[in-house]
């Protein structure tokens, strides 16, 4: 087998790594008396490729590589080059998580900061009993 048939094989999804793929980003979630924190590892985006969307307790995480997505549709036959071997390939992603039903939905905060996008989600403050007086009739 010479080098350019492995390649062609690896091309056409038969290698070790294949070239279909799924892409779903590593996530850690924690939880502590006052949050909980979502971090999740998306390196080669930037914050302005990521929609984080919370809706009924659903916190959604999606993102789309526009750059590369824009530069594939724009390429005509001639000047699109042929790639031997391409690992790096146009990924997008959507990962949802349930919530539970102590958080804070109005003060979600989101950082992104060298490829992790960390999301802390405060939770309300348990609700304390409550001593109900009782009037005489």
């Amino acid at each position: 087998m010479n080098t350019l048939s492995l390649f062609n094989d690896w091309l056409n999804g038969d290698g070790f790594y294949g070239m279909n793929r799924a892409f779903s980003p590593d996530v850690d979630v924690t939880e502590t008396k006052t949050a909980y924190t979502v971090e999740m590892d998306i390196p080669g985006r930037t914050e302005n490729d990521v929609s984080i969307e919370l809706n009924d307790k659903v916190l959604t995480i999606a993102s789309v590589d526009e750059k590369t997505a824009q530069t594939s549709e724009e390429e005509n036959e001639e000047d699109k080059p042929q790639y031997l071997l391409r690992e790096r390939r146009f990924a997008q992603f959507r990962r949802s998580f349930t919530l539970p039903k102590d958080i804070d939905t109005e003060n979600v905060r989101a950082e992104f900061k060298n490829g992790v996008l960390s999301i802390v989600i405060p939770r309300k403050a348990e609700s304390q009993p409550k001593r109900i007086a009782i009037s005489v009739a």
